[in-house]
């Protein structure tokens, strides 16, 4: 796993609808719960937020609040704008490093299938994450999939051929299919290539 990211949050005492003054502010209304704590309203820098979600992956992170102790925290629930795509609420939820836990973990495919005729093929991707369970120090950021081990149509690659790492432990069903190989579809044309128009009656002339 890559180096853990930090993120810098205070309490919040603005609620309701006056969250939206926040925003104006440029600050990201939050909340943190879990590992038998009550929720604690928060609220984080909107362009310190912006950088640590455009990391990608899944993350556990320090989240300092105020002058307490930082403590372990995953990104569990992000809301966007529907219109802008900004961020207008995050969920953390806070984790104990010595529980494992239980989220899901997106899936990154890499390569290409190595069929020939690759014009007439077309990859299924049936998954984006699958569920891992393991300690706050072991999970990753994601898991590969590599699509370089489709060569025919009928190939798949399914949850139980993926590496997690050796303390992660995937969950989610292994006979479920991750990724695919199979015919492209041919739509019919509607009109036969080559096969002339039809001309319109013609409409004898007066005479």
């Amino acid at each position: 796993m890559s180096k853990q990211l930090e993120l810098v949050a205070e309490e919040r005492v603005v609620l309701g609808k006056e969250v939206a003054r926040l925003r104006r502010q440029g600050i990201v209304p939050a909340n943190m719960f879990g590992h038998d704590v009550p929720s604690v309203a928060l609220q984080v820098n909107a362009v310190s937020l912006k950088k640590l979600l455009a990391r990608g992956g899944n993350n556990v992170i320090s989240l300092k609040v105020g002058s307490k102790p930082a403590v372990q925290a995953l990104i569990k629930h992000v809301q966007r704008n529907a219109i802008t795509d900004e961020t207008t609420h995050v969920d953390f939820h806070m984790v104990a490093t010595t529980d494992k836990l239980k989220t899901h973990v997106p899936l990154h495919f890499i390569r290409e299938p190595r069929a020939a005729g690759l014009a007439n093929m077309t990859v299924l991707r049936s998954l984006s994450e699958v569920m891992v369970e393991c300690l706050p120090a072991d999970l990753p950021d994601n898991i590969e999939v590599d699509l370089s081990r489709l060569s025919e149509v009928g190939d798949a690659i399914r949850v139980g051929d993926l590496a997690a790492g050796q303390d992660v432990t995937i969950v989610t069903d292994h006979n479920e299919m991750v990724a695919g190989l199979q015919q492209a579809r041919v739509d019919k044309a509607d009109v036969a290539e080559g096969k002339p128009e039809a001309s319109a009656p013609t409409t004898p002339s007066a005479g």
